[in-house]
């Protein structure tokens, strides 16, 4: 079998409608860092990850997109699974903060950061990682804000039900799969604007369900 290469899933990803600006972020942010097997990498598909999977390169793409990232942004990331997504935000985001509950996801994460940044010396890609429930992180995003003075964007790489008030109230545009009941999710893009809120549909995905401390 011929596995894909990395221009392979450029062009795959290409045809899709992915910007140029996230194609290149891919080009840079090398998925082979952030699986475990390292030959299919480059396939557009969702590949196990431990207890879970790394998610679809297509998927990642579209929401790196969706998040219209700037060089001020602060952001918030639930869910930091294998770190691929979390390194692709933080290319043009001013920081990153990201969050995972699973103690062995969260070690392998770290691990793959911090090799991927090892060999990539001329990245300065600001991450700060924590190994936490976000249902119970309000203390934590709480000290985040004041500390930077606002949060910008956030993503969930988990389905939920609804976005946590303490999380929807501080942040201005926000990415997440909404559980309806259903075997797959409906991905939001959730504007809020002078206190009116705009939800935009981004297709159909299948995301683990969020998971809380026991």
């Amino acid at each position: 079998m011929r596995y894909p290469t990395l221009e392979d899933l450029i062009e795959d990803l290409k045809g899709h409608g992915v910007s140029q600006r996230t194609l290149e972020g891919i080009r840079i942010v090398k998925r082979e860092f952030f699986v475990i097997n390292k030959e299919e990498a480059y396939l557009n598909e969702a590949l196990p990850f431990y207890s879970q999977t790394t998610s679809q390169p297509l998927v990642i793409a579209n929401i790196i997109d969706a998040l219209e990232l700037t060089e001020q942004d602060i952001v918030l990331e639930f869910g930091t699974g294998s770190g691929f997504q979390t390194c692709l935000i933080a290319l043009w985001a001013q920081k990153v903060y990201s969050f995972e509950i699973d103690p062995e996801i969260y070690k392998a994460a770290v691990q793959n950061i911090e090799k991927f940044l090892s060999l990539n010396p001329n990245l300065k890609l600001n991450i700060k990682l924590y190994r936490k429930d976000i249902f119970n992180a309000q203390d934590t995003i709480d000290e985040i804000q004041k500390m930077d003075g606002r949060i910008d964007k956030a993503v969930f790489s988990f389905a939920i039900k609804e976005v946590p008030p303490f999380i929807q109230d501080k942040i201005s545009l926000i990415i997440a799969p909404i559980d309806e009941n259903r075997n797959y999710q409906k991905l939001k893009k959730i504007v809020r604007k002078e206190n009116r809120i705009f939800f935009v549909d981004l297709g159909y995905v299948s995301f683990v369900k969020a998971r809380r401390e026991k």
